[in-house]
């Protein structure tokens, strides 16, 4: 059976396979088009710089949109996405722990990081969870609400942890806090990627074999509690997945803000609202998305004479309208 208001046909395996075949090409075609793009003489090694780069990228990307795909259908709220319910800035904060423990302790801080973003991001789900549940069921607009305290919060955490670390290293924090991309090779970079890319693979696999799940709560609680979906356990598994996911992105580029609300709303536009499609196109989308705001960035910055620009400034400056704009709609959608 299709979707409701939409006339495609349902997803089969097969479909999907062609699906994720035409997008990883496209994804690895703007993979190769940026790595190219830049002022710099081209050697071996700056083409190796830029590839780890990109692949850093690709797996944020991944990471913050098949999150925000998760969520708007966990919750049945298009503006959800882990930025603006806080949990990204819970990760946030526990990275920076991991930074500053790293560097007072000597531990390994690839460890360390990924550990401490998670336990940040689990603990804001779980309050603003709490917070916005009314008589055991999610009021979207609590939610929203406690996610802006919570993300207000986590804020002046991070600003009371830039004023304990030493001076010499409040500027490179500074910058990891406004969504900025690495190029180093370093051991410990490599690890570090390494575990979010494990940590994201898991995370995008777990949302696509609930995808069928999301179909039916889209249908409501009663209706996918019918056809045998426990709505609770769903809930719990996808704040833990879409943590564990948000933890790795914000470990690698710091807490970058929007993507997950943009690119879930541009691939149902091109697939289609079955989740199904979507946790595949998001995915890509989201890599894509970032690997390109990113390319950019590192572009722009040159062109200006201003230094390489934060990535989470485009997102930013990108998410912000794309935001006001969903909200405004979905006023004017709710009835009088």
């Amino acid at each position: 059976m299709s979707e409701p208001g939409t006339t495609r046909a349902p997803a089969s395996a097969g479909r999907l396979l062609v699906i994720a075949g035409l997008f990883a090409l496209l994804t690895a075609a703007v993979a190769g088009a940026c790595s190219l793009a830049g002022q710099a003489d081209l050697s071996f090694t700056i083409w190796k710089l830029r590839i780890f780069r990109l692949t850093n990228a690709a797996v944020v990307g991944a990471a913050l949109a098949t999150g925000g795909m998760a969520l708007q259908a966990l919750l049945r709220n298009p503006l959800a996405e882990p930025y603006i319910l806080g949990i990204s800035s819970g990760a946030g904060v526990g990275v920076l722990i991991g930074l500053a423990a790293g560097g007072c302790l000597g531990l390994a801080s690839w460890a360390t990081t990924p550990i401490l973003a998670l336990v940040g991001a689990v603990l804001t789900c779980t309050i603003v969870y709490t917070i916005a549940q009314r008589r055991g069921r999610l009021d979207p607009y609590a939610l929203l609400l406690s996610g802006v305290i919570v993300n207000a919060f986590n804020g002046a955490v991070m600003l009371t942890i830039f004023m304990l670390v030493p001076p010499r290293v409040i500027t490179s924090y500074a910058g990891w806090a406004m969504g900025r991309l690495t190029d180093s090779v370093a051991i410990s970079a490599g690890w570090l990627m390494g575990v979010c890319v494990l940590a994201v693979a898991a995370g995008w696999l777990a949302m696509l074999l609930r995808a069928a799940a999301f179909n039916a709560l889209g249908l409501g609680d009663d209706v996918a509690a019918t056809v045998g979906v426990s709505v609770h356990w769903l809930r719990v598994e996808t704040f833990l997945v879409v943590s564990l996911m948000t933890a790795a992105a914000v470990a690698l580029a710091g807490p970058i803000g929007f993507l997950g609300l943009i690119v879930p709303h541009i691939a149902r536009l091109v697939v289609g609202p079955d989740h199904r499609r979507l946790a595949v196109v998001c995915g890509f989308g989201g890599a894509i998305f970032l690997m390109a705001a990113d390319t950019l960035c590192r572009t722009a910055g040159d062109l200006i004479r201003i230094g390489e620009m934060p990535v989470g400034i485009v997102t930013a400056l990108c998410g912000g309208p794309f935001f006001i704009f969903l909200l405004r709609r979905k006023f004017r959608e709710a009835p009088a």
